[in-house]
């Protein structure tokens, strides 16, 4: 599903790496993500917000609801919803599970210059 302030994608589509979180590590490490890992535990409801950076969420186990400028999808294992910077948004578990996710947020300034900046 595509929206003009999110897209949905499998693993694959987004980062071109199978759902292992091994995999999805080093792709998101190798495009320039800063990557951080939760557990969201059932019934947890994330309050609306927004980022000044695009944000991807990968859901490794489970499935939560997102909210995204009045739109609600669910996405589940192996799925990635990538928020655009600035929308409005808000994310919940369903069904009494817990959910593991990866928090991806594109970094803004590319690898290269940093690999240049770390050398210097």
């Amino acid at each position: 599903m595509d929206s003009s302030r999110f897209k949905i994608q499998n693993t694959m589509e987004a980062f071109g790496c199978e759902e292992e979180e091994e995999e999805l590590l080093a792709a998101l490490t190798d495009f320039g993500y800063d990557i951080f890992e939760a557990e969201q535990p059932p019934g947890v409801i994330v309050p609306y917000h927004a980022h000044k950076r695009e944000e991807s969420i990968i859901i490794l186990e489970g499935k939560m609801q997102f909210n995204v400028e009045e739109e609600l999808s669910i996405i589940e294992s192996g799925q990635v919803i990538t928020i655009n910077a600035n929308a409005i948004h808000s994310a919940a578990t369903i069904e009494d599970q817990s959910a593991k996710i990866l928090i991806a947020f594109k970094n803004e300034i590319p690898k290269e210059e940093l690999h240049e900046e770390s050398e210097n």
